[in-house]
């Protein structure tokens, strides 16, 4: 950003330097503090550091298979750990899952404290509007890998992670009730959207259509159907966003898919790590999963690299560039609103909005639209489309999570390396990876139990 004064350069620096946890050694905020609404936007204008999902989720879920060769070349303990969903994953690492997401949390906080400070004005309601958002979408992703699922009536009672809604660093955050932990994440949101503009041409800031996309996957995950529909229908019926025709991208071109294309509600990332790298060879889309696509169907070729090993790598990702979509987008507007439909016997309305959305992602005449689906076998139709669609953003990790408490949908997934054999089975309480250790040290809360 140009013009920005030293004063949040260098904030800025030391709180993204160095931290391994959300109460390791950090700043003293009283010391180096954005002062000035300019200050603030730049704060919230670094998109390299708040426009990031976990990367865990993605690797421990079945979108991906790893070969041996793969596996022994990951470039730390935890990353195989988690693959093979081991019971330690940490291996006395820390996580950058859990300390980047935190980060972003903090310097929400700060940019809201910070922001209160300042007269009244438009543009302070809209940068505090964005601070909510940011908070609000980093501790919904945190949960996704490092809580159980929520589940109503069920889950509703266990224990989260640490909510941090201020700065005040050395204080000790206890795991709380995930009931209490989405409500305010839900309310964070609604709070948002309120001074939010309707778009953003930076889809890097959060809009109204962001935080409305954010809580139609909120309510999703908490089985909310009736709101989930709600939400999504609404950014469904906006003109800011468009599908894009999958007819019209070249599959032959290194990434198909342009930067902030017309789906692309708001763009982030999955963090970096070394499975992710589009130039490891030896990371493939479930070959499982990549039969699935029929002839004619253009997620096929555009979402694929093809190995000199044998493999299909993965290309398709919505940034336009390496960096893994970890952010939402139109699509997966379509199929929750077709999924809520489904649940509740809408078989019309399901099949329109889910035949809406495919005729846009296969050649002239290869796709009539599906037709004569009820009941379990549309809603499983829809969550299989789904799959195939949304493949590598993580949404699949997600979707096992909440999907586990219906038996129609578990499923088992397997992994083989070197000859041993390890499984993923429903329910498991695998699915919740571990708080590292460090952080323990600093903040004293109940560990996570991996142990089936």
């Amino acid at each position: 950003m140009k013009n920005i004064n030293y004063t949040i350069i260098a904030f800025a620096l030391i709180v993204i330097s160095g931290c391994t946890g959300f109460l390791d050694e950090r700043p003293n905020k009283g010391i180096l503090i954005p002062t000035t609404a300019e200050d603030i936007r730049a704060l919230l204008d670094n998109d390299t550091d708040l426009n990031v999902v976990p990367a865990f989720g993605l690797l421990s879920s079945d979108d991906l298979v790893i070969n041996d060769q793969g596996w022994g070349s990951l470039s730390s303990p935890s990353e195989q750990n988690a693959y093979i969903w081991n019971e330690e994953v940490w291996a006395g690492e820390a996580s950058a899952d859990w300390a980047r997401l935190y980060r972003v949390i903090f310097v929400s906080n700060i940019a809201l404290e910070q922001a209160e400070l300042l007269p009244a004005s438009e543009e302070v309601s809209k940068l505090k509007a964005e601070a909510l958002f940011h908070r609000a979408h980093a501790h919904f992703m945190l949960a996704q890998v490092f809580s159980p699922a929520y589940f109503q009536g069920v889950t509703d009672q266990e224990l989260g992670i640490p909510l941090r809604l201020n700065t005040e660093i050395l204080e000790r955050s206890p795991r709380i009730p995930l009931r209490d932990y989405y409500k305010v994440v839900i309310n964070d949101l609604e709070i948002a959207f309120e001074s939010l503009p309707m778009s953003e041409p930076l889809k890097t800031r959060p809009s109204k259509l962001t935080a409305k996309a954010l809580l139609a996957r909120v309510y999703l995950t908490m089985g909310m159907y009736d709101l989930a529909e709600e939400a999504a229908n609404w950014i469904l019926e906006r003109p800011e966003v468009s599908l894009l025709n999958y007819q019209d991208l070249n599959p032959s071109t290194t990434y198909p898919f342009v930067v902030y294309n017309s789906e692309v509600i708001f763009n982030s990332v999955i963090l970096s790590h070394s499975y992710a790298s589009v130039g490891n060879v030896n990371v493939w889309i479930n070959p499982e999963l990549y039969q699935r696509y029929e002839e004619g169907d253009l997620r096929k070729v555009l979402f694929a690299i093809p190995r000199a090993n044998g493999g299909i790598s993965f290309k398709g990702q919505y940034t336009g560039r390496a960096a893994r979509f970890g952010g939402i987008a139109l699509d997966e507007m379509y199929f929750i609103k077709a999924e809520c439909l489904a649940r509740k016997n809408d078989s019309v309305g399901a099949l329109k909005t889910l035949n809406d959305l495919l005729k846009t992602r296969y050649k002239v005449g290869s796709f009539s639209g599906f037709e004569g689906l009820s009941g379990i076998n549309l809603l499983k139709k829809v969550l299989e489309e789904k799959r195939k669609s949304l493949v590598y953003r993580g949404i699949n990790w997600i979707d096992l999570r909440r999907l586990n408490f219906e038996p129609a949908f578990q499923r088992t997934i397997e992994r083989k390396i070197s000859g041993v054999t390890y499984r993923l089975t429903p329910l498991s309480k695998k699915y919740v990876l571990p708080i590292p250790d460090n952080e323990l040290n600093l903040n004293p809360i109940d560990q996570t139990d991996r142990r089936d």
